[in-house]
């Protein structure tokens, strides 16, 4: 379900499940697809499978600060989702530039990687939108909501205690970064 919107900026989770034929203790991301909307254009349709939580921490990342190509938060802001809770490694994806100033953010940048090649990225150069932060933190607390709840109930089983400490690690930074805004929103 796509949280309110006031079209310039619409992010929302169209499906989220666990990957794979493993049974749901041992995916440590949960996976689905989403639909991303900046100023009418649509950049993605629900049609393709993402990370979800990884995605949706590197979202969490950028209510406090700024994601440019020359300070980046994490590789992509949209994660294809082979990287894990490592948050690394593929090249498929989606990523724009965050900037806040003076209680707005300005988004900006916006590119699509629909292969692993990198060099050729879809890119909407001309894809500017400038809204209040209270826009963006509430698109970015929706989404990251509904990942909460989805791990609410779950167990996870490790391959071992490097899976668990990245996995503890991940969790930890979510929850300080999702409860400072939800408290204070």
């Amino acid at each position: 379900m796509l949280p309110p919107s006031t079209g310039k900026f619409l992010i929302g989770i169209v499906e989220q499940t666990w990957l794979g034929n493993e049974p749901p203790e041992f995916d440590l991301c949960s996976h689905g697809r989403l639909w991303l909307e900046v100023d009418g254009q649509i950049i993605l349709d629900g049609r393709e499978i993402y990370g979800i939580s990884e995605s949706a921490l590197a979202l969490l990342r950028t209510l406090d600060h700024d994601h440019t190509p020359e300070q980046a938060l994490a590789e992509k802001l949209i994660f294809h989702g082979c990287g894990m809770v490592l948050m690394m490694g593929c090249p498929i994806g989606v990523n724009w530039t965050v900037n806040h100033q003076d209680g707005r953010v300005q988004l900006s940048n916006f590119k699509r990687w629909d292969s692993p090649d990198e060099q050729h990225p879809q890119e909407f150069p001309d894809l500017v939108v400038v809204l209040s932060f209270k826009e963006y933190q509430q698109q970015v607390l929706a989404m990251a909501a509904m990942v909460r709840e989805f791990f609410k109930s779950e167990t996870k089983q490790f391959f071992d205690m490097q899976d668990q400490l990245a996995y503890e690690r991940f969790w930890s930074e979510f929850e300080m970064r999702y409860k400072l805004h939800a408290l204070g929103s």
